[in-house]
């Protein structure tokens, strides 16, 4: 991590940050929208099936009930016209039930059992057909016994095979639209459970993790930048032996070895103008000795006049040859002198240069603090987006939740249909009782009206069947009603599971975004420690200008010392020249052996110490 530069590691942070937050948003839309699909498909689907089969059996008991209901020879005109009625409204009433499933969406298994019905309905069409128009020919001649035992037959042996073979794949359909609610239920259960213990580590997981990558890039952003500055103050107090100790690769790493360059090369600069200037202090000192035994010279020379020109010569000719060979060596000493100082100053300007250039990697870091800052802002707005996304999670949740709570209404609803569809089972299961002891009545009057009654017998009993075939038809919608009631009751029992399943979603997705806001917070940190971080580089870079400064004052003090050291050269030089010209002098004195009156030649100018000096 530490040889990622500043920006890199803080995008990498604010990345993971909005993954954990994407993973948390898409595991909560994800879990809403599975559990969606399953309460609308129980809810849009499977209850509306239920419902329309439930419709179904009902008015098929209906034309089997107005069907032997008009074998009754002693029905008036207008009952006999109402049951008619009664028949085509049940036909009606069940043709819209099944248009209503078949809109529908169906199951491969469904589809197959719901073909069975159809063939099954189909055959019973034309039975039912059939029936009627023998009913009607009955009915305008009800003393016919030959149609009315054709007729009673084909009710009760063909009729109720073919609706035992309706009700039985009817029913079956029935239980398999029971069954796919239930495992949609079950499976909505299944999903919610593990999207909740998902959102719950996530929700828990995420603050803690987001906390932990902040502080540590914190630390290892801050704490470099503050040995960095304990350097800088340490050097500017003067201490050059220090050094800064870095770990990593990135901008701060860099630097810290730029930081610790500029002070090894400052320090050997600084110890390179104290050797050339202690070099040039020691040279100045031979300048002003060979000075001052020049100046001897010459009064040793003015004197050698008075006390006798060819002694004094002699002597000033040997004091000539030490002032020339001392001239001569010091001007190799001071040209070597002006060499190290000219060296000295490119030295310094090449140290110039480099902190110049550390001078520029400062503000480069300063810039890319700047950008990370920048960065830290802009993962600051991703991670408000991502605390919005949560609020509408939170909201579809709720929408959700309402849907459930209204689908349980309806569910409510359709187990009291239910229950009124029971009540009037009761009534008919009532109704068949007391026609079933009509019957009996019935066939005890004929027993005793004998011969007479025989034909009136053979009616009571055949009421006496259908009361009991209603009776047992009664009991099977009741059965299949019961199973409606208790799927129902089941299904609401796990519409307010799910319910509570959803408030704990909800509840731990409003704990996301409070985890997002804390996020948000702990980028705002980021931000400002990283301003922080600029504001130091900017620091070091005005810290590494004064040094630059120093070093210029340097640069230009060696430039006057080797201004200096010309000059001197220029003194020595023309130190030697005179030396020559009293050596010239001093022939010219030996040659008039010892003649007293020679003077200097005219045009010769004395020797010109001071021109150099300073």
């Amino acid at each position: 991590m530490k040889n990622l530069k500043v920006g890199v590691r803080l995008i990498l942070s604010f990345i993971f940050v909005a993954a954990l937050t994407t993973i948390l948003g898409i595991a909560g839309y994800k879990g809403l929208n599975s559990t969606k699909a399953y309460l609308d498909n129980s809810n849009k689907t499977y209850l509306p099936s239920v419902d329309f089969l439930a419709k179904m059996r009902f008015n098929l008991r209906n034309l089997v009930v107005v069907q032997r209901t008009l074998l009754l020879d002693r029905l008036s005109t207008e009952e006999r016209q109402r049951q008619h009625t009664n028949f085509e409204n049940a036909r009606t009433a069940y043709r819209e039930a099944i248009d209503g499933y078949e809109a529908l969406p169906q199951t491969p298994e469904e589809t197959v059992a719901w073909n069975v019905f159809k063939k099954n309905i189909e055959k019973g069409i034309v039975i039912n057909n059939e029936i009627m128009a023998l009913m009607v020919s009955w009915e305008k001649d009800t003393t016919n016994k030959e149609l009315e035992n054709k007729l009673t037959d084909l009710i009760i042996k063909q009729g109720g095979e073919a609706n035992r073979a309706i009700n039985e794949s009817l029913a079956k359909v029935i239980e398999i639209n029971l069954k796919n609610a239930q495992n949609d239920i079950a499976s909505a259960d299944k999903e919610v459970s593990f999207l909740t213990s998902l959102m719950l580590f996530l929700a828990i997981a995420s603050p803690i993790a987001s906390i932990l990558l902040g502080l540590y890039i914190s630390s290892t952003i801050s704490k470099p930048l503050n040995n960095s500055l304990d350097f800088a103050n340490a050097v500017s107090n003067g201490d050059f032996g220090t050094r800064l100790q870095t770990v990593g690769s990135d901008e701060v790493a860099k630097l810290g070895e730029a930081l610790n360059k500029m002070v090894t090369a400052l320090k050997e600069k600084i110890s390179a103008a104290e050797s050339a200037t202690k070099v040039a202090s020691e040279e100045m000192e031979k300048a002003t000795i060979a000075t001052n035994e020049a100046e001897d010279a010459k009064i040793h020379a003015e004197k050698a006049k008075a006390e006798g020109m060819f002694q004094a010569a002699q002597q000033l000719e040997t004091v000539v040859e030490i002032v020339t060979s001392a001239s001569e060596q010091l001007s190799a000493q001071i040209e070597q002198s002006s060499r190290g100082s000219e060296e000295q100053a490119q030295s310094i300007a090449e140290t110039a240069t480099a902190m110049e250039e550390m001078n520029a990697t400062v503000l480069e870091v300063a810039k890319n603090a700047s950008n990370a800052a920048s960065t830290a802002d802009q993962a600051k707005v991703k991670a408000e987006e991502g605390a919005r996304a949560v609020s509408q999670v939170v909201q579809g949740i709720g929408q959700v939740q309402n849907q459930s709570q209204e689908m349980k209404t309806d569910m409510d609803n359709l187990g009291k249909q239910a229950e009124g569809i029971g009540q009037i089972l009761s009534v008919i299961s009532d109704i068949a009782d007391q026609t079933n002891l009509l019957a009996l009545n019935a066939a005890i009057e004929a027993a005793r009206a004998g011969e007479a009654g025989r034909g009136f017998a053979v009616v009571a009993d055949e009421v006496r069947k259908l009361a009991e075939k209603t009776m047992t038809a009664t009991k099977e919608v009741g059965a299949a009603i019961r199973g409606i009631q208790d799927g129902t009751k089941k299904n609401i029992e796990n519409v307010e599971r799910t319910g509570r399943n959803i408030e704990e979603v909800t509840h731990l997705a409003t704990n996301s975004g409070e985890a997002l806001q804390q996020i948000v917070t702990l980028a705002e940190k980021t931000t400002d420690q990283v301003r922080s971080i600029a504001t130091a580089s900017e620091e070091q870079s005005a810290t590494s200008e004064e040094i630059n400064r120093s070093i210029e004052s340097v640069n230009r003090i060696s430039s006057e010392t080797a201004d200096g050291m010309r000059q001197s050269a220029e003194a020595v030089t023309e130190l030697a020249n005179q030396a020559q010209v009293l050596k010239r002098l001093i022939d010219e004195m030996k040659s008039e052996s010892g003649s007293s009156s020679n003077a200097l030649p005219a045009g010769k100018r004395p020797l010109a110490l001071g021109n150099g000096r300073r």
